[in-house]
């Protein structure tokens, strides 16, 4: 057998492995989602190790609510972050059925009408009362966030925010120094996210090739975040593609051929 078609069919073999072992891992099909929006963007340019457009993010999914999602309050506590920023980015179906990719912020339960917060214990950053929830200093912007809780009485869930959202969109309360900024009080969806609603966690992405989609999806006027997209990110996914196709087309064979 030639040694180019040997690369190949190890190349195709080593393909095939990786997509059933993540779509085993992942617990869900498909396994992954691309990032069509700057909600949780950092950035007016391509920055790894956080969120970016066209990026391909792959799916842990979470059987139950908590589960092993970390919040960003709990991550806080441990240092435990993910995409450049406290606790967990999870995938959940919003209350119109849209799939959204946002930061688990806290955990929000109920005792006799009373809220209570996952990983909550005084902390001098963070105040809960029965209106409002208060965290001080939070994401690369460093705003302080307020979540109103007044409406969710009895409602369970995770309450999520886009990193961008908070940074750049947040409402302004000057009485206390805050941004209103999540899903569940800027209309994005109108409850906690439950068990029903969580589709799971993101565990890892590919960078750029999403982009490859939401280009055809705009072909059919059906990405109107198309403007959205870094600055830079179109130059270094033809980058990426310019040395796949150089790597494909090296000729393996001959030079192990002329090194025997």
């Amino acid at each position: 057998m030639r040694i180019s078609r040997i690369v190949e069919l190890s190349a195709l073999a080593a393909v095939v492995i990786f997509v059933v072992g993540v779509t085993v891992y992942s617990g869900t099909i498909p396994p992954v989602s691309t990032i069509a929006s700057e909600s949780m963007t950092h950035s007016d340019y391509w920055q790894y190790g956080t969120m970016n457009v066209g990026d391909i993010v792959f799916v842990k999914k979470v059987d139950n609510v908590p589960g092993s999602v970390i919040t960003y309050v709990v991550g806080r506590e441990r240092n435990y972050s993910t995409y450049g920023e406290y606790g967990n980015v999870v995938l959940y179906r919003s209350s119109d059925g849209q799939t959204i990719i946002h930061r688990a912020m806290f955990y929000l339960s109920w005792s006799s009408g009373r809220p209570v917060v996952q990983g909550y214990h005084n902390q001098s950053w963070m105040t809960v009362t029965d209106k409002y929830v208060l965290i001080k200093e939070v994401g690369f912007s460093h705003r302080n966030l307020v979540v109103y809780i007044s409406s969710m009485v009895n409602e369970s869930g995770f309450i999520t925010v886009g990193d961008f959202n908070l940074a750049f969109r947040g409402v302004y309360n000057s009485s206390l120094n805050a941004y209103e900024a999540a899903d569940q009080n800027v209309g994005i969806t109108n409850a906690p996210v439950n068990k029903s609603s969580i589709i799971g966690v993101a565990f890892w992405d590919i960078p750029w090739f999403g982009l490859i989609k939401l280009n055809v999806l705009k072909l059919y006027g059906q990405w109107p975040q198309s403007n959205e997209v870094a600055k830079d990110t179109y130059d270094l996914f033809f980058a990426a593609i310019l040395v796949i196709v150089v790597l494909a087309a090296f000729p393996y064979g001959r030079v192990i051929r002329r090194k025997k």
